[in-house]
């Protein structure tokens, strides 16, 4: 009975319910046009091609350390058990499976840092350890967006990378929509905030816990980790090995997380296809779907892109670090997304050819920055400063020419080109580009546009507000005016 922004099918009975709104991208085609709801929608779907082999090959990657079982053999695995309960569940399916995997998600979390902190010999030596070893540290007090964890970028990237997270997701928003009243969404807004925080601080431990176990014999300039990716699966095998099922549970946790994360954007994927690309099409073409054809459609697009995530994995597997590379490709896209709703939320005299212009100057932007940010990585001409590691008390054989060769990573290559910038500066950027571009076309060549043809229910409550006083205000002033001219008559 619960209504979502995209609508959801019941696979039962083929039967497609369409709810409340069509897409998060409706709202572009409202207050702008109908190209720059295809254009919102267009960067979506970009952004699901590209996030969703990142998202299958975590836990690969994951099962591939603690098994040994090969990458490639996981991800058709993966892909098809995500592919099958999201068809065949939609999206009340996704929800319950994503609640079931948060549940085993946490309760790894916590059982990886109780028993880690155990064996290392309690949280005094955890801490030391990683005390002397130079890694708490805050982030850096600079304003030089080329560093990669500094105030600025932690906090105010930071920032703005969550609002797109949360404010213009359509897989957030459809959750949203999902709930009853505006009551609902806040109380949730704010659990999950909470939520995610301890999130964090949960992961932010277990690196604490990472690094106080390997401080004396670091595995990635051994050898024994390939990928720093690698790093905590590795540290399961180790604290948890010992006890038969634990490790099993650390490897259920990825793949909860990794499946949530795809079944969601599956569905999301779906719906946004076929009520932003399809259904307008057919309207054209005077042929309305049925609701049969609807159900066929969405199941196939599912299908379609879990298959295609199986062969991009090959690419992701050589773009370095996981984490770093799905925030660079999700900011660099939804940044610029989140100049078109601040626009056309905040700034009513912009007109769509200045947005459309903007948009598509600012996308491309980011797409360079963000080309150009990983290309330097992989060539390893920037590198961004790494704490030194320790091999000297290893008990097994390596490679020692591998760790002299290793060293050199932690001699920073510094930069000072646009694309060296923090990835978590890249949502701001793309932002701030939008907003500025759109602005400066609209004074400087399209032309400001008239505020009273835009619909003020698409607007920020308090510009609602405020265009509502000057109306008032004017139309005093007129009726004055007319007072005036009357007496003196």
């Amino acid at each position: 009975n619960s209504r979502d922004l995209s609508g959801y099918i019941d696979w039962a009975t083929n039967t497609y319910i369409d709810t409340y709104t069509s897409s998060l991208f409706q709202y572009f085609e409202r207050r702008f046009s109908r190209r720059m709801r295809l254009f919102g929608a267009s960067l979506f779907v970009l952004k699901a091609i590209v996030w969703l082999p990142i998202a299958v090959y975590v836990p690969a990657l994951t099962f591939n350390q603690v098994s040994g079982i090969g990458v490639h053999t996981i991800t058709p695995i993966v892909i098809i058990i995500c592919t099958f309960y999201t068809t065949v569940g939609g999206i009340k399916g996704v929800v319950w499976t994503d609640a079931v995997q948060s549940v085993i998600m946490y309760g790894s979390l916590v059982v990886i840092m109780i028993k880690g902190t155990i064996d290392v010999g309690g949280f005094g030596v955890l801490w030391q350890r990683n005390l002397d070893g130079g890694r708490l540290n805050m982030p850096e007090y600079s304003l030089d967006p080329t560093v990669r964890m500094s105030v600025l970028s932690v906090f105010v990237g930071g920032t703005f990378f969550k609002l797109q997270n949360t404010s213009i997701n359509q897989a957030t928003i459809q959750r949203f929509m999902s709930l009853p009243s505006l009551k609902h969404i806040k109380q949730t807004l704010f659990t999950f905030s909470i939520g995610l925080t301890l999130l964090y601080m949960g992961c932010i431990y277990v690196g604490l816990v990472c690094y106080a176990v390997y401080y004396d014999c670091d595995p990635m300039a051994t050898g024994l980790a390939g990928r720093r990716d690698q790093l905590v699966p590795l540290l399961v095998m180790r604290v948890l090995g010992v006890v038969p099922g634990l490790p099993g549970l650390f490897v259920s946790a990825v793949f909860s997380a990794a499946l949530s994360s795809l079944s969601t954007l599956l569905n999301s994927l779906a719906a946004v296809i076929l009520e932003d690309f399809v259904k307008p099409r057919m309207r054209m073409i005077k042929r309305p779907m049925t609701e049969r054809t609807v159900a066929l459609t969405m199941r196939l697009v599912v299908v379609v892109f879990g298959i295609s995530s199986i062969f991009m994995v090959y690419v992701v597997e050589h773009l370095g670090m996981v984490l770093q590379l799905s925030a660079s490709l999700q900011s660099s896209l939804y940044g610029p997304m989140l100049g078109i709703f601040t626009v056309g939320m905040l700034m009513p005299w912009v007109g769509e050819k200045s947005m459309f212009l903007s948009s598509i100057v600012s996308f491309a932007i980011m797409a360079w920055i963000v080309v150009n940010a990983q290309i330097d990585n992989l060539t390893g001409s920037f590198r961004h400063k790494k704490l030194p590691v320790s091999v000297e008390n290893c008990t097994y054989d390596f490679d020692m020419n591998r760790y002299l060769n290793s060293t050199s990573e932690f001699e920073p290559h510094s930069g000072s080109s646009v694309y060296h910038i923090s990835f978590l500066l890249y949502t701001m950027t793309g932002a701030l580009l939008n907003i500025i571009i759109s602005n400066l076309a609209t004074f400087l060549y399209f032309g400001r546009q008239d505020v009273s043809s835009v619909d003020p229910l698409l607007l920020a409550p308090f510009v609602q507000r405020h265009l509502l006083k000057k109306s008032q205000y004017e139309s005093v002033q007129l009726k004055s005016r007319a007072t005036i001219v009357e007496s003196s008559d």
